[in-house]
């Protein structure tokens, strides 16, 4: 972990255990177990957003508010924090969450749903669609397509660009520990995958206000999918992290006992 995170990450003020897991690919995932470990309850893996990782500080805090409903499993992304490899920007990152879903699986959790924002909903969106396995997706804030730029405020379009496309942009990630490709060939987008989750339950979250992501996005998403699916959209949400408050995990746990034995 880089000097920036360990100065700025959470402190967990739950019971918590470090785990390495390595994907199919060969990349090493470091995260934290949250909360009560008896395989009885049902587990969360919660996969972050870029630029992030599992214990930066309102993601964390999040991850913790889950822990009276779920053994949450957090876990830094590849290229992001504690773990190896390059950020893949959703795309090889279905690989993270599915090392992370088998280390629940072989704890003996029966239950095991996948939950993820931004980046991190990508790719729970693709794994749900690609791999499968779980027996709930949730995304918070996921484009539904690629080519995102056009839809973007122009604010936010420029602030993401600024980091990851420009050398300055990339040389800041990396003290953040944070490390991009050099380059990217985009694989199947969640809007062309995410139909096949079904019959997965699958709950599409996203800010009425995002300025990343517009609602549309949510909107295509939510079109593509089959039954069963649920959209929230949320005034005041904002994208991804924005979001994560007490009441938002409190409704996520009610929509989620609708289809899931929890």
């Amino acid at each position: 972990m880089t000097s920036i995170q360990g100065l700025t990450s959470h402190h967990w003020r739950v019971p918590a255990e470090p785990f390495l897991v390595t994907t199919d690919d060969g990349v090493q995932i470091r995260g934290s177990r949250l909360g009560d470990a008896d395989p009885s309850r049902p587990a969360l893996t919660l996969a972050h957003g870029m630029i992030g990782w599992h214990r930066k500080p309102r993601f964390a805090v999040f991850a913790e508010q889950l822990t009276p409903w779920f053994t949450v499993y957090a876990m830094d992304m590849r290229g992001h924090g504690e773990s190896e490899g390059l950020c893949d920007f959703g795309g090889a990152e279905i690989k993270d969450i599915e090392a992370v879903h088998r280390l629940a699986r072989d704890r003996g959790h029966a239950t095991a749903i996948s939950c993820g924002t931004s980046m991190g909903a990508i790719a729970s969106i693709r794994h749900g669609a690609l791999i499968g396995g779980t027996d709930a997706v949730v995304s918070i804030s996921s484009l539904a397509y690629w080519d995102w730029h056009g839809d973007a405020h122009p604010r936010a379009r420029r602030a993401v660009q600024s980091r990851i496309a420009t050398p300055a942009g990339r040389a800041a990630l990396r003290a953040f520990g944070v490390r991009m490709p050099d380059r990217w060939d985009p694989p199947e987008s969640p809007e062309d995958v995410i139909g096949s989750i079904s019959p997965t339950p699958v709950m599409i979250v996203h800010g009425a206000d995002d300025d990343l992501f517009p609602p549309s996005h949510a909107h295509r998403l939510y079109a593509a999918a089959g039954e069963p699916k649920r959209l929230l959209i949320g005034e005041g949400f904002g994208h991804a992290e924005d979001g994560l408050t007490p009441a938002f995990a409190h409704k996520l746990v009610d929509v989620l006992r609708e289809t899931v034995a929890l």
